[in-house]
């Protein structure tokens, strides 16, 4: 239940959430804020083949968040195929607008730090915008840390350059107080 009374529930992704999850990073993308990668630039056909891909691939997470069978949310954790660096996932979360504030972001970060902590990952890390103060508050209680800022790392349309604050959660340190 949303913190304004919405029932929403948290479930595995589907491969035919493919479709869904690709309209709700276009709706996202059409906000300009969220996310770096321009609406025009990306197709959704191709890119609901790419999020089947992931649901089917067994070594990640993706869930969704749906609210009368609209997907409203989606939390994704990666992980990586290096040998090298197997022990880190790197997460990433899409909140529908009109959705944000009620406690759906924070239950996606649960649920990913809960299955990331069963699955042995060593590291969850995540890139933010650093005026996203809503999202980082959220990672912050969740025991996430900030271990960097990459300057200029996405030029947006109209060649402005944005910022990304990198955080991490590490699951051997504990809970936040």
């Amino acid at each position: 239940m949303a913190r304004d009374g919405r029932p929403w529930t948290l479930r595995p992704a589907r491969p035919t959430d493919a479709r869904a999850l690709a309209s709700l990073f276009a709706d996202v993308r059409r906000e300009g804020r969220w996310l770096v990668t321009p609406a025009s630039a990306v197709s959704q056909p191709s890119e609901a083949f790419y999020i089947g891909e992931m649901i089917r691939d067994s070594s990640s997470l993706v869930l969704v968040a749906e609210a009368d069978g609209e997907v409203v949310g989606n939390v994704l954790v990666s992980v990586e195929h290096s040998v090298v660096s197997d022990h880190v996932g790197t997460l990433s979360i899409c909140v529908a607008d009109g959705w944000r504030e009620v406690g759906i972001g924070s239950a996606l970060v649960e649920a990913a730090t809960v299955w990331a902590a069963q699955c042995g990952l060593a590291k969850v890390a995540l890139g933010v915008f650093p005026d996203n103060d809503r999202a980082i508050a959220v990672y912050e209680r969740a025991g996430f840390e900030r271990e960097g800022l990459r300057r200029r790392q996405y030029r947006v349309p109209g060649g402005e350059y944005r910022d990304e604050l990198l955080m991490a959660w590490f699951p051997d340190e504990g809970a936040p107080e």
